[in-house]
């Protein structure tokens, strides 16, 4: 303590002298740009939690929602298609129809009637050539099993009217692939033929 005495002495007879001399007022701008600024930390409320929480929540239901509402009605749907395309396209029942929309029987009958005959006619046409008419087949295949979607819609939906009118344009669409199909057959045929009579 001895040594405290002495400076303590020491500063009280000095302190004018001390107190003359101020240090320069670049001092302190010099010492405050060598301290680190403060950085504030941030900080998470429970309130912005629950806000993100409540958004992911909604995109997975969302998501989730769409996925088995469309990819697996998709699925499903291609899985029937794929089903009723490995069978071979027949006729239409005739009963089936007049028990749905008797008004539109009578027409859709005589279309089944023009089916059957190109489809027989389309099948002799290829009666050599079994793979050929299976790849015409699968056209008329697609054809043939959304018309068979759209008459069981047929059978549950009130609006009937539309969705028969839709059926009778999809006859008239195998119709016309149909008589395409034997169009080109018979040039084919026809194309052929001249090149043989060419050669000989």
């Amino acid at each position: 303590m001895l040594m405290n005495n002495n400076l303590y002495k020491f500063i009280q007879r000095d302190r004018r002298d001390f107190d003359t001399e101020s240090p320069s007022e670049n001092v302190w701008t010099n010492i405050e740009k060598t301290i680190p600024a403060k950085k504030e930390a941030k900080r998470f409320s429970l309130n912005e939690l629950f806000k993100w929480s409540a958004a992911a929540a909604i995109i997975f239901i969302t998501l989730t929602s769409i996925y088995f509402l469309y990819i697996k009605k998709y699925s499903h749907e291609t899985t029937t298609v794929k089903a009723e395309t490995s069978q071979e396209a027949k006729p239409v029942n005739q009963d089936d129809i007049s028990g749905i929309a008797p008004e539109y029987a009578a027409e859709i009958k005589k279309m089944n009637q023009l089916l059957a005959n190109s489809h027989s006619e389309l099948k002799s046409a290829t009666a050599g050539q079994p793979e050929l008419y299976q790849q015409l087949l699968k056209d008329l295949n697609v054809l043939d099993s959304s018309y068979r979607s759209l008459k069981n819609q047929a059978l549950q939906s009130p609006n009937r009217d539309v969705i028969i009118l839709a059926m009778m344009q999809n006859l008239q669409l195998q119709s016309e692939l149909l008589t395409r199909q034997l169009m080109i057959l018979k040039e084919f045929k026809n194309t052929k033929q001249t090149k043989n009579e060419k050669a000989i």
